[in-house]
């Protein structure tokens, strides 16, 4: 077992160049610094939050088929999410908005169903975090069903407007325009627009200007 003081300037270079490798970078010999064992009780500072800011940001996933919508709904909703944001239904982030909110009324009836089966004493505290509004509503809105009727009306209604006063009573609209600015802003374009500084390495704290 090589003891502590024996680590050299060399080992703790390789230990620090496998956040490099595992950003990608390649031709590193990391065998002496894997080698490395330290006493019972000592433990090595980790680098995968290092590994993890180097990495380049992969591209979001597409799924090839909607997972709760029709095609054909799928192709409505991405067409309502970009009227919404002023945008074409190619550009980004549009698809990637649109199939978020495909996953969320996917799982809209299992997410219900788990509310209604908390215990009395987890209900409470949930209340006390998010609010007895914002529990119920979890607990009885059935997102599916809104969806479909909502699209399915305005299948049948084509010119209902999206922006005027006239659509906050509708239960569809209303919620789609809420998960549209929730799926916005936690998008890369919607944090590049917010001046977002997390998710990035700084040797400085970066303060705040406004």
């Amino acid at each position: 077992m090589i003891d502590p003081e024996e680590l050299s300037r060399r080992v703790w270079l390789l230990r620090l160049g496998s956040g490099a490798l595992l950003a990608g970078c390649s031709g590193i010999d990391l065998g002496a610094a894997n080698a490395v064992q330290l006493p019972p009780g000592l433990y090595e500072p980790s680098i995968d939050h290092l590994a993890h800011v180097l990495k380049p940001a992969p591209k979001a996933a597409q799924p090839d088929a909607p997972l709760f919508f029709t095609a054909a709904e799928f192709r409505q909703l991405q067409a309502l999410v970009a009227r919404m944001l002023g945008e074409d239904p190619g550009t980004p982030p549009v698809p990637e908005i649109a199939a978020w909110i495909d996953l969320i009324v996917h799982d809209a009836a299992d997410v219900r169903q788990m509310a209604r089966s908390l215990s009395a004493e987890h209900r409470a505290l949930a209340v006390g975090f998010y609010g007895e509004k914002a529990v119920k509503e979890l607990e009885s809105l059935d997102v599916q069903e809104i969806c479909r009727t909502g699209l399915a009306r305005l299948n049948a209604e084509p010119s209902v407007p999206l922006a005027l006063p006239e659509s906050e009573g509708d239960a569809f609209i209303v919620w789609l325009k809420h998960r549209v600015i929730e799926g916005f802003y936690t998008s890369q374009a919607g944090l590049k627009e917010l001046d977002y500084k997390g998710n990035s390495f700084y040797s400085v704290s970066p303060g705040c200007d406004r």
